[in-house]
């Protein structure tokens, strides 16, 4: 563990590595550590020079957190299952990102979005995906995706639901730059593994579409909406929802005025959220 003052160890046969903030302290030595299993930052935005992650042929987790530098790789790194990033870690994500074939997680945390197109069409074995993605994303055989998380309205409709069988956890978004998309409801209710569904100030394909969504899933246990705006009272709709625990309905615009819940309703609510 490196801090802001020295290095509890000096050795390059360390198998982990967590930096903080001060990385003017960190060991050139360090950065050719080839027996390197995992590597974490976190602290202030850093700039390194000369860590050679091509060299890291055994590294599972690579989590660079803010920092920024160089980052070159040919395919090598057929061991890493975890890759954390800011949007604005090194150049050139997209081309970097579609080689990892073994990646299960890729966890972009950043205010800023990604606008490039991100292809995972090769990463069969990618279990999250986890960013603000506003280009299009390019998913193929995502059987074993479980999270899917911040994907554009626009980004969605491209896609293939019915091949998402594992899907458990889906935001999707509406990119305020583009032009406004419908999601269809029908996709939604190919997502037969779902459990947690958030919409943000997406727009319903038709007041039909909206009655629909009591087939959605019969695993949904948590729905947020953002934004949304209803012309019928949706409350009806959602009480049907047979496993669902936490319902927020956040800015979202009713014109009816009163909404009811039948006794029989909820049978599983535990938290309500009205904002």
């Amino acid at each position: 563990v490196y801090n802001d003052h020295v290095s509890q160890h000096s050795s390059t046969t360390c198998r982990r590595e967590v930096v903080h903030h001060q990385f003017k302290r960190y060991p050139s030595e360090k950065c050719k550590n080839k027996r390197m299993r995992s590597f974490l930052n976190f602290g202030e935005l850093e700039f390194l020079v000369g860590f050679d992650v091509e060299t890291l042929k055994l590294l599972r987790v690579l989590d660079l957190g803010r920092l920024r530098f160089p980052l070159k790789i040919n395919g090598d790194l057929i061991h890493l299952r975890y890759l954390g990033i800011d949007g604005y870690s090194f150049s050139d994500r997209a081309a970097i990102i579609s080689k990892l074939r073994f990646l299960q997680t890729l966890e972009a945390y950043s205010e800023y979005p990604i606008e490039e197109t991100i292809d995972l069409r090769k990463l069969t074995s990618l279990r999250h995906v986890i960013g603000q993605f506003v280009g299009e994303l390019l998913i193929g055989d995502a059987a074993n995706l479980q999270t899917l998380r911040f994907i554009s309205s626009d980004s969605w409709n491209k896609l293939k639901p019915e091949l998402l069988i594992n899907l458990r956890d889906l935001e999707i978004y509406q990119d305020y730059e583009k032009r406004r998309v419908s999601v269809s409801w029908a996709s939604l209710t190919k997502l037969r593994s779902l459990r947690v569904l958030k919409l943000d100030n997406l727009r319903l394909e038709s007041e039909e579409a909206v009655r629909s969504t009591d087939v959605i899933s019969p695993s949904l246990e948590s729905v947020t909406l953002v934004g949304m705006t209803f012309e019928e009272d949706p409350m009806p709709v959602l009480q049907k929802m047979p496993r669902l625990e936490d319902l927020i309905l956040e800015n979202c615009d009713y014109s009816g005025g009163k909404m009811s819940i039948s006794e029989q309703g909820f049978g599983r609510l535990r938290k309500l959220q009205l904002v």
